[in-house]
């Protein structure tokens, strides 16, 4: 696989749920930083990444792909993806994650992912938007940013 076509490698294999696959897109030794509604998260190795991911869409039923999206931004992959999905028999959720990647040679080495976290499907924006900032106030400022030294 070039650059290219392994991030879209990935993006596919999320939107079909086949996480074995999803997993052999990354390095073995891939990181992925993840700010999550709850809080930030780092993960270590294509397997413990691999299963992160899984545990979010694996059991949702009534599965829909809304939209995925890979652009280039620099150097670096910009994908996205939006999904439709019940989870535990409950009305209908929408996820939106944002990711940064990087590529070598052999698989995505590095993810930068942003989480929507799930949000009943209709409901009205300003809600969504209130839980974003009482989410963010709950984490301290120190935790959700990262100084390059």
């Amino acid at each position: 696989m070039n650059e290219r076509s392994i991030p879209d490698a990935f993006l596919t294999a999320l939107s079909m749920r086949d996480f074995a696959r999803l997993a052999t897109c990354l390095t073995p030794s891939a990181q992925a930083r993840m700010l999550l509604p709850r809080g930030p998260e780092v993960r270590s190795g294509r397997d413990e990444i691999g299963r992160r991911i899984e545990g979010w869409f694996a059991a949702g039923s009534d599965f829909d792909v809304l939209e995925t999206r890979h652009e280039m931004v620099g150097r670096r992959h910009h994908l996205s993806w939006r999904f439709r999905m019940r989870r535990n028999n409950q009305a209908p959720e929408i996820v939106e994650q944002v990711a940064f990647v990087d590529v070598a040679p052999d698989g995505i080495s590095q993810i930068d992912l942003l989480c929507s976290g799930f949000l009943r499907d209709g409901e009205p924006a300003a809600v969504a938007a209130e839980r974003a900032v009482v989410m963010c106030a709950t984490v301290p400022f120190t935790s959700r940013l990262r100084v390059a030294r």
